[in-house]
């Protein structure tokens, strides 16, 4: 028994160097700017908001129904469509980009984040269909062009069947691709 115990205790050991060797290595890091919106009150004006038919896009502040902080967005529409965003803008370096945005849903439903250049030309979209419940984080990944001055927006629409979510904790974030 003792013999195990002195085999076991080296092979543990010796499988320990190179993972402790592994985890005092240094990664190499991409160099990242980000960009954080929580909805919070002084977060509130640098949102656009839009909308068609019955489509409603605000702020909830001070409600408790936000993930983080004390404010949130929220879309709703049930003839019609309704849409926040907001300008990420970074140095053209940074093109490898990220964003990130959680959801709430007051029903199962299809919703969609965006990622706009200034011109008008969609570089990604996302609309996955989401099961009411908790908040849930929705990503899209893109490769930024030009000057790298990208709006992006969540957007709700519906035709006929009440839909609403929450939105919270934006975040954006592009790397210049070191490190990747």
């Amino acid at each position: 028994m003792r013999k195990r115990a002195r085999i076991t205790a080296r092979w543990a050991a010796s499988a320990l160097v190179p993972l402790a060797a592994l985890m005092a290595a240094t990664p190499a890091h991409a160099d990242a700017r980000g960009l954080y919106n929580g909805f919070e009150a002084s977060d509130i004006g640098k949102w656009d908001r839009l909308s068609g038919g019955d489509g409603q896009a605000g702020f909830e502040i001070g409600t408790g129904t936000a993930l983080t902080g004390q404010g949130n967005g929220r879309i709703t529409a049930t003839q019609g469509w309704a849409r926040e965003g907001t300008w990420a803008s970074f140095e053209p370096a940074f093109r490898f980009c990220t964003a990130r945005v959680y959801v709430k849903p007051d029903q199962d439903l299809q919703f969609e984040l965006r990622v706009w250049t200034p011109q008008g030309k969609k570089l990604v979209s996302y609309a996955p269909w989401l099961i009411s419940g908790d908040y849930r984080l929705v990503q899209v990944d893109w490769m930024a062009e030009g000057e790298n001055n990208n709006f992006v927006e969540a957007i709700l629409g519906s035709n006929g069947t009440p839909r609403a979510v929450r939105l919270d904790a934006l975040m954006v974030v592009c790397s210049d691709g070191t490190g990747r």
